[in-house]
């Protein structure tokens, strides 16, 4: 059996899910593809598939994406020097660039931190 106790400080599980790193040891693979974790660390074996983040990451994303992307979209509501048809699809391919940038980055902060807080001692359902 790995060595899966938590550590006494939440911030490094944290900042190794934001590098899509194992929230355990640092150096195994925290996603199989995008968003799809992995069921066990390469490196250490760490039970990190059971570990869910639910709806938290799309939340924080919104939370996080959405006042910056309004105040760009206001700020380019107001200049005239482009056409609307240019800065329309230009802010929606921002956002879409932007959210899915920013997602996987949050769901492993996420994980890392329910690492930190002991969610790899329960049980699947």
């Amino acid at each position: 059996m790995p060595e899966t106790a938590p550590p006494s400080s939440p911030l490094l599980p944290v900042l190794r899910g934001l590098g899509h790193r194992c929230p355990n040891c640092g150096r195994g693979k925290l996603y199989a593809r995008y968003l799809k974790q992995v069921s066990e660390c390469s490196a250490c074996g760490a039970p990190i598939g059971g570990i869910r983040a639910e709806d938290g990451p799309p939340w924080l994303t919104v939370l996080i994406l959405g006042p910056f992307l309004a105040g760009l979209t206001f700020i380019s509501a107001r200049q005239e020097n482009w056409p609307i048809w240019i800065k329309l699809p230009a802010l929606g391919a921002f956002a879409i660039f932007a959210v899915l940038m920013l997602l996987p980055r949050i769901k492993g902060a996420i994980i890392g931190l329910l690492w930190a807080m002991g969610a790899q001692e329960k049980e699947e359902d």
